[in-house]
């Protein structure tokens, strides 16, 4: 339970950070390195980042990674000065422009023609649009998506991310 919640914090931090106006290589290259800490540290199954710098959840389970959550938990404390503040999450400052960010891009897919899209929620980040009934793999979001791809958040997938995802789903 202890290891969910490492991993929930460390992705959700490398998830976050990857939303600003900083460098991808830079967060990638963090998310990169935290991968091969922990790699270093006992944990030779943990995957590399997507080219947003955020790994993916379904792939950080203890039987996935070959290790134990003893071995998992010591791993993430030994590599955690690779996390964007250190491991602690976003700040203030980081989740208020998450959140502008992702009011932007609901607007955006609004106009172009998906008049459902959620507004991000009180946690700042905008709900995955499958629950609230919309289609990603339909023209209609697609082509919205294409459009407000510079407001998009790195947490909503591409058009080419969807397909992949959902080709294998």
């Amino acid at each position: 339970m202890i290891v969910k919640g490492l991993i929930f914090v460390a992705g959700l931090a490398l998830l976050v950070t990857a939303c600003g106006p900083a460098s991808h290589v830079v967060q990638s290259g963090s998310a990169i390195e935290y991968a091969r800490c922990m790699r270093t540290h006992g944990v030779a199954n943990w995957p590399d980042p997507n080219a947003q710098g955020v790994f993916d959840k379904s792939k950080l389970t203890s039987l996935q990674l070959g290790a134990s959550d003893a071995r998992i938990a010591a791993a993430q404390g030994a590599c955690r000065g690779f996390l964007p503040n250190g491991g602690s999450g976003p700040t203030a400052a980081q989740l208020q422009q998450e959140k502008e960010q992702g009011l932007e891009f609901a607007r955006c897919v609004r106009a172009h023609g998906v008049p459902t899209f959620p507004d991000p929620g009180s946690d700042g980040r905008i709900p995955d649009p499958a629950t609230v009934g919309i289609d990603q793999g339909s023209p209609t979001f697609q082509a919205a998506n294409r459009a407000c791809g510079k407001d998009r958040p790195s947490y909503i997938p591409t058009n080419a991310a969807y397909d992949a995802y959902a080709r294998t789903h």
